[in-house]
């Protein structure tokens, strides 16, 4: 008996100590890229105040603001697919010089994953350039993985990051707004960033009378609809009569719908569309309220269009990575027509602005 127990003791030690050994390589999984050896880019925007769900800059040249989009990222601790896509990134960050950066979520994804989320903010501390993120449906979902509020809490502490932990009596996290004011204090945009999160719990599926029993995509709820149109008015209050963008992840309740019966603008759909389950007035919200210019989103990787639904774009943010499905991996489509790239605002002093998708590989 005493030798069966010291077996048994042994191996569980041994399965102890493979396991351990497992999860400190797992989590040592940080992006490749040499981060210190990125060279800081120059800025004439400065942060004017902040709280809890809001911050505001200020831009102090004249000219246009450019805010370059990057969504799905998907790093995901391999060092070559990581290293493709943060290589891109940085390039294309160097090339625009963009007033601002907003990730579209799903940025860091798998397990073991709180390194890479830190290199990915250090990245951005490197660059020097303001930067902000939603979070998307694959944020804390793998095993160990880093949990999204404290992806947030994490992201939030960096000097350049904008992104704010929000209210917490609300769904979600990271609900906040970036008012961008023009070098005279006058309000150019406001950025609403929403956290459309990941799947449809049981209790909101019979909240908002989903009754759909395979899984459903989550998004926008009614407590952040609120906030909506309360933050609004209070952005309105003060500056008075604003022009607005929203970003989310997961793409609103209208946009398959839109797709087949609106104004199709540009780009292809190379995939259904994994819209919200339902809809919590998000969109009557926003037609409501009138500032609205566009909602951009992620999540398909290989879908770019964009419609227009009465008076409101309705976009595909250019998907970003390559360590996730993609045009080689679903239709293995050679290298010159791969659509990983970014999107570019350039936002003018009235608040309207022009777009350009642009593309990795051409």
């Amino acid at each position: 008996m005493k030798k069966a127990v010291k077996i048994i003791i042994a191996v569980l030690l041994v399965v102890i100590i493979g396991f351990g050994g497992f999860v400190f390589f797992k989590s040592s999984q940080g992006i490749s890229y040499d981060i210190s050896a990125v060279e800081k880019l120059e800025t004439d925007v400065e942060i004017v105040k902040e709280d809890v769900d809001s911050v505001t800059i200020k831009k102090n040249s004249d000219g246009d603001f450019k805010v370059l989009m990057f969504t799905d990222t998907h790093l995901k601790g391999d060092k070559k697919l990581d290293n493709m896509t943060v290589s891109y990134m940085v390039e294309n960050i160097r090339t625009q010089k963009p007033d601002l950066v907003i990730l579209g979520g799903d940025n860091v994804t798998y397990g073991f994953n709180k390194k890479r989320n830190v290199q990915l903010a250090e990245l951005f501390e490197s660059l020097g350039v303001y930067w902000a993120t939603v979070l998307g449906n694959h944020e804390g979902d793998g095993f160990l993985s880093y949990e999204r509020e404290k992806v947030i809490e994490l992201y939030s502490s960096y000097d350049h990051c904008l992104v704010k932990e929000g209210r917490s009596d609300i769904d979600g996290n990271g609900n906040c707004t970036i008012n961008i004011l023009n070098s005279d204090g006058t309000l150019k945009e406001v950025f609403f960033l929403m956290d459309t999160g990941d799947h449809m719990s049981e209790e909101s599926k019979a909240e908002y009378g989903v009754t759909d029993e395979d899984d459903v995509y989550d998004g926008v709820k009614t407590s952040q609809v609120e906030w909506y149109k309360e933050k609004h008015d209070a952005i309105e209050a003060e500056y008075g009569k604003f022009k607005s963008v929203t970003v989310v992840h997961i793409p609103i309740y209208q946009a398959e719908k839109e797709y087949e019966e609106g104004e199709f603008l540009y780009g292809e759909k190379r995939e259904g569309v994994c819209e919200s389950g339902f809809d919590a007035g998000f969109f009557d919200a926003m037609k409501e309220k009138g500032s609205a210019q566009a909602v951009y989103f992620g999540h398909d990787h290989v879908n770019n269009f964009g419609v227009m639904c009465e008076d409101i774009l309705l976009s595909y943010i250019q998907p970003s990575g390559y360590g996730a499905y993609n045009m080689e991996s679903k239709f293995d489509a050679p290298e010159n027509e791969w659509i990983q790239g970014c999107t570019l605002l350039n936002i003018k002093s009235d608040g309207t602005y022009t777009a350009e998708r642009i593309y990795n590989h051409q």
